[in-house]
Protein backbone atom coordinates (compact mmCIF):
# COMPACT_ATOMS: atom_id res chain seq x y z
CA UNK A 1 0.00 0.00 0.00
CA UNK A 2 2.73 1.99 0.93
CA UNK A 3 4.44 1.55 -2.34
CA UNK A 4 1.41 2.50 -4.31
CA UNK A 5 0.97 5.90 -2.71
CA UNK A 6 4.62 6.87 -3.22
CA UNK A 7 4.39 6.14 -7.16
CA UNK A 8 0.85 8.00 -7.12
CA UNK A 9 2.23 10.86 -5.39
CA UNK A 10 5.29 10.82 -7.81
CA UNK A 11 2.69 10.71 -11.10
CA UNK A 12 0.73 13.72 -9.44
CA UNK A 13 3.93 15.28 -9.23
CA UNK A 14 5.10 14.57 -12.45
CA UNK A 15 1.36 15.64 -13.70
CA UNK A 16 1.30 19.00 -12.02
CA UNK A 17 4.77 19.80 -13.25
CA UNK A 18 3.99 19.23 -17.02
CA UNK A 19 0.67 21.40 -16.35
CA UNK A 20 2.32 24.03 -14.78
CA UNK A 21 3.33 26.99 -16.77
CA UNK A 22 6.74 27.68 -18.33
CA UNK A 23 8.69 30.41 -17.48
CA UNK A 24 10.10 32.77 -20.46
CA UNK A 25 13.15 34.30 -20.09
CA UNK A 26 13.24 37.57 -21.05
CA UNK A 27 16.66 39.50 -21.85
CA UNK A 28 17.10 42.82 -20.24
CA UNK A 29 17.72 46.16 -21.96
CA UNK A 30 21.59 45.43 -21.05
CA UNK A 31 21.81 41.63 -22.42
CA UNK A 32 20.35 42.95 -25.69
CA UNK A 33 22.90 45.86 -25.82
CA UNK A 34 25.60 43.18 -25.23
CA UNK A 35 24.10 40.96 -28.18
CA UNK A 36 24.24 44.00 -30.22
CA UNK A 37 28.17 44.98 -29.34
CA UNK A 38 29.20 41.70 -30.25
CA UNK A 39 27.69 41.28 -33.64
CA UNK A 40 29.17 44.46 -34.35
CA UNK A 41 32.55 43.49 -32.89
CA UNK A 42 32.52 40.09 -34.91
CA UNK A 43 30.99 41.56 -38.06
CA UNK A 44 32.93 44.62 -38.44
CA UNK A 45 34.08 45.08 -41.91
CA UNK A 46 37.97 45.04 -42.58
CA UNK A 47 37.60 48.67 -43.82
CA UNK A 48 35.77 49.76 -40.30
CA UNK A 49 38.81 48.34 -38.47
CA UNK A 50 40.38 50.91 -36.35
CA UNK A 51 43.71 49.04 -35.73
CA UNK A 52 44.55 48.08 -39.80
CA UNK A 53 47.81 46.74 -38.80
CA UNK A 54 46.91 43.87 -37.00
CA UNK A 55 45.93 42.32 -40.34
CA UNK A 56 48.99 42.80 -41.58
CA UNK A 57 48.00 43.73 -44.98
CA UNK A 58 50.44 42.55 -47.93
CA UNK A 59 51.83 45.62 -50.43
CA UNK A 60 53.29 43.27 -52.98
CA UNK A 61 56.01 45.84 -54.23
CA UNK A 62 57.81 43.32 -56.02
CA UNK A 63 55.56 41.92 -58.52
CA UNK A 64 58.57 39.35 -60.10
CA UNK A 65 56.92 40.16 -63.58
CA UNK A 66 53.12 39.44 -62.99
CA UNK A 67 50.41 41.47 -64.28
CA UNK A 68 49.22 44.60 -62.50
CA UNK A 69 45.37 42.88 -62.92
CA UNK A 70 46.67 39.13 -61.07
CA UNK A 71 48.85 41.55 -58.71
CA UNK A 72 45.84 43.51 -57.64
CA UNK A 73 43.81 40.56 -57.28
CA UNK A 74 46.32 39.04 -55.25
CA UNK A 75 47.24 42.05 -52.92
CA UNK A 76 42.52 42.66 -52.10
CA UNK A 77 42.94 38.83 -51.17
CA UNK A 78 46.38 39.93 -49.01
CA UNK A 79 48.49 36.83 -50.67
CA UNK A 80 52.35 37.95 -50.72
CA UNK A 81 53.62 37.35 -53.89
CA UNK A 82 56.24 35.44 -54.41
CA UNK A 83 59.25 34.31 -57.04
CA UNK A 84 57.88 31.04 -57.02
CA UNK A 85 54.09 32.04 -56.76
CA UNK A 86 54.85 34.52 -60.27
CA UNK A 87 56.13 31.42 -62.28
CA UNK A 88 53.29 29.49 -61.32
CA UNK A 89 50.47 31.65 -62.49
CA UNK A 90 48.72 31.93 -66.09
CA UNK A 91 49.74 35.60 -67.47
CA UNK A 92 46.97 38.27 -68.17
CA UNK A 93 46.68 37.41 -72.30
CA UNK A 94 45.89 33.68 -71.56
CA UNK A 95 43.36 34.63 -69.10
CA UNK A 96 41.65 37.79 -71.69
CA UNK A 97 42.13 34.94 -74.60
CA UNK A 98 39.28 32.94 -72.60
CA UNK A 99 36.85 35.50 -71.08
CA UNK A 100 37.76 39.00 -72.87
CA UNK A 101 39.45 41.82 -70.76
CA UNK A 102 35.61 43.12 -69.27
CA UNK A 103 33.68 41.42 -67.59
CA UNK A 104 29.94 40.33 -68.78
CA UNK A 105 26.93 41.38 -66.37
CA UNK A 106 23.69 41.05 -68.26
CA UNK A 107 20.07 42.48 -66.16
CA UNK A 108 21.88 46.04 -65.56
CA UNK A 109 18.66 47.52 -67.57
CA UNK A 110 16.46 45.98 -64.41
CA UNK A 111 18.22 47.99 -61.44
CA UNK A 112 16.41 51.16 -62.04
CA UNK A 113 13.52 48.92 -61.62
CA UNK A 114 13.95 47.47 -58.22
CA UNK A 115 14.78 50.48 -56.80
CA UNK A 116 12.03 51.54 -58.02
CA UNK A 117 9.72 49.31 -56.97
CA UNK A 118 11.23 48.04 -53.56
CA UNK A 119 12.26 50.86 -50.37
CA UNK A 120 15.81 50.92 -49.42
CA UNK A 121 15.34 49.29 -45.73
CA UNK A 122 13.38 46.85 -47.26
CA UNK A 123 16.02 45.60 -49.83
CA UNK A 124 18.08 42.51 -50.26
CA UNK A 125 21.09 40.98 -52.27
CA UNK A 126 22.39 37.41 -52.66
CA UNK A 127 23.18 34.63 -55.05
CA UNK A 128 21.81 32.16 -56.93
CA UNK A 129 22.62 29.34 -59.52
CA UNK A 130 23.33 25.71 -60.14
CA UNK A 131 26.01 23.86 -57.59
CA UNK A 132 29.81 24.78 -58.59
CA UNK A 133 29.12 28.30 -59.80
CA UNK A 134 30.86 30.45 -57.43
CA UNK A 135 27.54 31.35 -55.39
CA UNK A 136 29.36 30.78 -51.85
CA UNK A 137 32.02 33.81 -53.18
CA UNK A 138 30.03 35.90 -53.83
CA UNK A 139 28.40 36.44 -51.17
CA UNK A 140 31.45 36.34 -49.07
CA UNK A 141 32.76 39.44 -51.27
CA UNK A 142 29.09 41.02 -50.88
CA UNK A 143 28.91 40.77 -47.48
CA UNK A 144 32.62 42.49 -46.96
CA UNK A 145 32.14 44.81 -49.54
CA UNK A 146 28.49 46.10 -49.75
CA UNK A 147 26.33 47.74 -47.34
CA UNK A 148 22.84 48.63 -47.61
CA UNK A 149 22.97 51.03 -44.72
CA UNK A 150 19.06 51.40 -44.32
CA UNK A 151 18.99 47.60 -43.79
CA UNK A 152 20.12 47.89 -40.60
CA UNK A 153 16.99 49.51 -38.85
CA UNK A 154 14.75 47.10 -41.40
CA UNK A 155 11.69 45.37 -39.68
CA UNK A 156 11.00 42.95 -42.48
CA UNK A 157 14.58 41.08 -42.46
CA UNK A 158 18.50 40.70 -40.66
CA UNK A 159 21.39 39.11 -41.73
CA UNK A 160 24.33 38.84 -39.35
CA UNK A 161 25.72 42.02 -40.67
CA UNK A 162 22.54 43.87 -40.74
CA UNK A 163 23.81 44.88 -44.21
CA UNK A 164 21.05 43.60 -46.67
CA UNK A 165 23.85 41.23 -47.47
CA UNK A 166 22.21 37.58 -47.70
CA UNK A 167 23.57 34.02 -48.41
CA UNK A 168 20.78 32.68 -50.52
CA UNK A 169 17.05 33.89 -51.92
CA UNK A 170 14.37 32.88 -49.75
CA UNK A 171 13.34 30.51 -52.04
CA UNK A 172 16.72 28.88 -52.16
CA UNK A 173 19.96 29.67 -54.42
CA UNK A 174 20.17 26.37 -56.70
CA UNK A 175 16.29 26.14 -57.26
CA UNK A 176 14.92 26.24 -60.69
CA UNK A 177 13.39 30.05 -60.46
CA UNK A 178 10.11 29.35 -62.59
CA UNK A 179 8.81 26.78 -59.92
CA UNK A 180 10.43 28.10 -56.77
CA UNK A 181 10.22 31.82 -56.53
CA UNK A 182 6.98 32.81 -54.58
CA UNK A 183 5.66 29.09 -54.23
CA UNK A 184 8.85 27.49 -51.98
CA UNK A 185 10.98 28.70 -48.72
CA UNK A 186 14.28 28.17 -48.34
CA UNK A 187 14.96 26.34 -44.85
CA UNK A 188 17.81 28.55 -44.38
CA UNK A 189 17.44 32.18 -44.56
CA UNK A 190 13.98 31.41 -46.30
CA UNK A 191 11.11 32.24 -43.15
CA UNK A 192 9.48 35.34 -43.02
CA UNK A 193 10.82 37.11 -46.18
CA UNK A 194 9.23 38.78 -48.89
CA UNK A 195 10.13 36.92 -52.10
CA UNK A 196 10.04 39.69 -54.41
CA UNK A 197 11.83 42.06 -53.00
CA UNK A 198 14.67 40.03 -52.90
CA UNK A 199 18.02 40.89 -55.65
CA UNK A 200 19.32 37.49 -56.93
CA UNK A 201 22.79 37.86 -58.72
CA UNK A 202 22.80 34.74 -60.93
CA UNK A 203 26.37 33.12 -61.34
CA UNK A 204 27.21 31.43 -64.39
CA UNK A 205 30.17 28.91 -65.19
CA UNK A 206 31.56 28.10 -68.23
CA UNK A 207 30.44 24.94 -69.11
CA UNK A 208 33.36 23.12 -69.45
CA UNK A 209 34.73 23.99 -66.02
CA UNK A 210 31.43 23.52 -64.37
CA UNK A 211 31.66 19.72 -65.58
CA UNK A 212 35.17 19.61 -63.99
CA UNK A 213 33.70 21.24 -60.75
CA UNK A 214 30.46 18.46 -61.02
CA UNK A 215 33.25 15.62 -61.07
CA UNK A 216 35.04 16.76 -57.65
CA UNK A 217 31.82 17.77 -55.93
CA UNK A 218 28.58 16.54 -57.22
CA UNK A 219 26.29 17.89 -54.57
CA UNK A 220 22.84 16.72 -54.79
CA UNK A 221 23.65 15.48 -58.64
CA UNK A 222 23.63 11.87 -59.76
CA UNK A 223 24.77 10.24 -62.75
CA UNK A 224 26.68 7.58 -64.20
CA UNK A 225 30.58 8.55 -63.32
CA UNK A 226 33.47 7.89 -61.42
CA UNK A 227 37.09 9.27 -60.91
CA UNK A 228 38.26 7.42 -63.69
CA UNK A 229 35.54 8.52 -65.86
CA UNK A 230 34.00 12.23 -65.57
CA UNK A 231 32.55 13.85 -67.08
CA UNK A 232 31.25 10.91 -68.70
CA UNK A 233 28.83 12.96 -70.73
CA UNK A 234 28.03 9.72 -73.41
CA UNK A 235 28.74 5.71 -72.67
CA UNK A 236 30.60 3.50 -75.15
CA UNK A 237 27.80 3.63 -77.33
CA UNK A 238 27.28 7.07 -77.17
CA UNK A 239 23.97 7.26 -75.02
CA UNK A 240 23.84 10.01 -72.91
CA UNK A 241 24.62 9.64 -69.28
CA UNK A 242 20.94 9.94 -67.66
CA UNK A 243 20.81 12.50 -64.72
CA UNK A 244 19.09 12.84 -61.87
CA UNK A 245 19.29 16.46 -59.41
CA UNK A 246 17.44 16.88 -56.14
CA UNK A 247 15.95 20.20 -55.59
CA UNK A 248 14.07 21.80 -52.84
CA UNK A 249 10.94 20.25 -53.01
CA UNK A 250 11.72 16.73 -55.19
CA UNK A 251 13.90 15.35 -58.00
CA UNK A 252 14.19 16.30 -61.38
CA UNK A 253 15.57 14.21 -64.15
CA UNK A 254 17.91 15.43 -67.57
CA UNK A 255 19.37 13.78 -69.97
CA UNK A 256 23.03 14.94 -68.81
CA UNK A 257 24.57 16.90 -66.68
CA UNK A 258 24.99 18.94 -70.18
CA UNK A 259 21.12 19.13 -70.60
CA UNK A 260 20.94 20.62 -66.86
CA UNK A 261 23.19 23.43 -67.62
CA UNK A 262 21.26 24.29 -70.80
CA UNK A 263 18.42 23.89 -69.24
CA UNK A 264 19.14 25.63 -65.76
CA UNK A 265 20.16 28.75 -67.31
CA UNK A 266 17.99 29.07 -70.65
CA UNK A 267 14.81 29.29 -67.58
CA UNK A 268 16.75 32.28 -66.06
CA UNK A 269 17.10 33.76 -68.96
CA UNK A 270 13.05 33.65 -69.33
CA UNK A 271 12.70 35.79 -66.09
CA UNK A 272 11.68 38.85 -66.39
CA UNK A 273 11.45 40.34 -62.19
CA UNK A 274 14.80 42.16 -61.69
CA UNK A 275 18.16 40.43 -61.11
CA UNK A 276 21.49 40.26 -62.49
CA UNK A 277 23.58 37.49 -64.34
CA UNK A 278 27.44 37.26 -64.37
CA UNK A 279 30.29 34.59 -64.78
CA UNK A 280 32.12 33.07 -61.98
CA UNK A 281 35.67 33.94 -64.41
CA UNK A 282 34.21 37.51 -63.99
CA UNK A 283 34.03 37.25 -60.01
CA UNK A 284 37.58 35.80 -59.94
CA UNK A 285 39.05 38.18 -62.30
CA UNK A 286 37.44 41.37 -61.95
CA UNK A 287 35.75 40.81 -58.39
CA UNK A 288 35.92 44.50 -57.33
CA UNK A 289 34.51 45.49 -60.63
CA UNK A 290 31.45 43.08 -60.52
CA UNK A 291 30.66 43.08 -56.80
CA UNK A 292 30.58 47.15 -56.78
CA UNK A 293 28.04 46.88 -59.76
CA UNK A 294 25.85 44.90 -58.14
CA UNK A 295 25.95 46.66 -55.02
CA UNK A 296 25.48 50.22 -57.02
CA UNK A 297 22.62 48.03 -58.74
CA UNK A 298 20.38 47.81 -55.28
CA UNK A 299 21.39 51.23 -53.83
CA UNK A 300 23.96 49.94 -51.49
CA UNK A 301 27.42 51.67 -50.64
CA UNK A 302 30.54 50.04 -51.41
CA UNK A 303 33.77 50.01 -49.39
CA UNK A 304 36.91 52.09 -50.38
CA UNK A 305 39.03 49.17 -49.47
CA UNK A 306 38.09 46.03 -50.94
CA UNK A 307 38.74 42.64 -49.87
CA UNK A 308 38.68 39.59 -51.59
CA UNK A 309 37.55 37.29 -49.16
CA UNK A 310 36.65 33.67 -50.57
CA UNK A 311 35.87 32.93 -46.70
CA UNK A 312 36.39 34.03 -43.33
CA UNK A 313 37.26 32.77 -40.41
CA UNK A 314 37.14 35.32 -37.25
CA UNK A 315 40.16 35.96 -34.65
CA UNK A 316 39.71 38.69 -32.07
CA UNK A 317 36.73 40.14 -33.74
CA UNK A 318 39.06 40.41 -37.07
CA UNK A 319 38.57 38.88 -40.14
CA UNK A 320 41.13 36.48 -41.57
CA UNK A 321 41.71 36.08 -45.51
CA UNK A 322 41.83 31.85 -44.24
CA UNK A 323 40.69 31.78 -49.00
CA UNK A 324 43.99 32.68 -49.86
CA UNK A 325 45.43 28.84 -50.99
CA UNK A 326 41.75 28.37 -52.48
CA UNK A 327 41.96 31.38 -54.56
CA UNK A 328 45.24 30.45 -56.19
CA UNK A 329 44.45 27.40 -56.87
CA UNK A 330 41.68 28.92 -58.55
CA UNK A 331 43.77 31.08 -60.76
CA UNK A 332 45.36 28.39 -62.02
CA UNK A 333 42.77 26.11 -62.67
CA UNK A 334 40.91 28.82 -64.52
CA UNK A 335 43.14 30.71 -65.67
CA UNK A 336 45.30 28.18 -68.06
CA UNK A 337 42.76 26.76 -71.22
CA UNK A 338 45.30 23.31 -70.69
CA UNK A 339 42.39 22.59 -67.51
CA UNK A 340 39.24 23.17 -69.43
CA UNK A 341 39.55 20.00 -71.24
CA UNK A 342 40.32 17.87 -68.51
CA UNK A 343 38.69 14.48 -68.18
CA UNK A 344 36.65 14.55 -71.42
CA UNK A 345 36.50 11.91 -73.91
CA UNK A 346 36.55 12.38 -77.57
CA UNK A 347 33.11 11.21 -77.25
CA UNK A 348 32.23 13.84 -74.38
CA UNK A 349 32.91 16.37 -76.72
CA UNK A 350 31.34 15.70 -79.64
CA UNK A 351 28.57 15.47 -77.72
CA UNK A 352 28.79 18.35 -76.25
CA UNK A 353 29.69 20.47 -79.60
CA UNK A 354 26.17 19.21 -80.78
CA UNK A 355 24.47 19.51 -77.73
CA UNK A 356 25.65 22.89 -76.08
CA UNK A 357 23.42 25.86 -76.25
CA UNK A 358 25.34 27.93 -78.05
CA UNK A 359 23.13 31.43 -77.34
CA UNK A 360 24.51 30.96 -74.02
CA UNK A 361 27.65 30.08 -74.56
CA UNK A 362 27.85 33.42 -77.29
CA UNK A 363 25.74 35.13 -74.78
CA UNK A 364 28.35 35.16 -71.90
CA UNK A 365 31.44 34.90 -73.81
CA UNK A 366 32.28 31.38 -73.67
CA UNK A 367 34.72 29.65 -76.77
CA UNK A 368 34.19 26.48 -78.33
CA UNK A 369 36.85 24.48 -77.60
CA UNK A 370 38.45 22.31 -81.00
CA UNK A 371 37.24 19.08 -81.95
CA UNK A 372 39.14 16.46 -81.52
CA UNK A 373 40.47 14.84 -84.27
Amino acid sequence: IARKQQEQAKQEHEQAKQQRPKKRRTRSESDIRRIDEERRRRYVPIDKVKNVAKVNKVKNTDTFGVDEHIVKILTAANIKLDEELASQLPTWDDIVSMYGDKPIIHGLETCQTYRDTVVPADRMLGPAGIFNTGTNLLFELMKANCNIKEARTSTTHREPKRNGMRFQPPWGKHNPPSNYRDQHVAKFWGEGINQTAFFPVVMIKDFYHWAGSQCRHSYTTWWDHDKDRCPNLVDTWNRPSRTTVKFGRGQLHYDSILDLWNKYYQEWEEQTFPHLTTRYEDLLFHGEEVTKIACDCVGGAFTTNFAYVEGSAKENGLPIHNGANGLIKALLQYGKSANRLSGFTDRDRLYASKTLDSDLVNRYGYSAPPLPT
